[in-house]
């Protein structure tokens, strides 16, 4: 019986990781990782998870932002994993079947923000694009954009 409880308590926790799913489009895109969502209940200002994109001031963010762009007005779907700090929604955005969150860090347009995603996929995309110096791993410096608000 116990057995039962813990394999249950499991099975809860794992369907529960993705909390909940949008349909719509991306209405504008605020920079490499957030952007405003729009589903027909109204729209929603969505953080993508377990990446972090270059910040304004920072290299590679123009690249990073225009990657998004590209995806503007596009039939999308938002898997939320919860909400950030500041009350946007954190979430896996799907493109035709595709994570373009993945997408994102595969192409060298962001960091897998491993303090917040153990996502092993993530990591060997993020390997994979520095290993092929994609987007920015081209750059010579390569300030991670958490370590670059530190130094704000």
């Amino acid at each position: 019986m116990k057995r039962f409880y813990i394999i249950s308590l499991f099975l809860i926790v794992s369907l529960g990781a993705f909390t909940q799913s949008y349909t719509g489009s991306i209405i504008r895109v605020i920079d490499g990782d957030t952007f405003v969502f729009q589903t027909e209940e109204g729209s929603l200002t969505v953080r993508m998870f377990g990446i972090d994109a270059p910040e304004r001031d920072q290299p590679y963010s123009k690249e990073s932002a225009d990657f998004m762009k590209q995806y503007l007005n596009k039939e999308a779907i938002i898997k939320s994993t919860g909400v950030d700090r500041y009350s946007r929604t954190l979430g896996v955005l799907y493109i035709e079947g595709k994570d373009i969150n993945m997408l994102s860090i595969k192409n060298g347009y962001a960091w897998h923000f491993k303090r917040y995603s153990s996502d092993q996929q993530y990591a060997a995309a993020e390997e994979y694009a520095r290993k092929n110096k994609s987007g920015l791993w081209k750059l010579g410096n390569h300030v991670p954009p958490w370590e670059w608000r530190q130094l704000k």
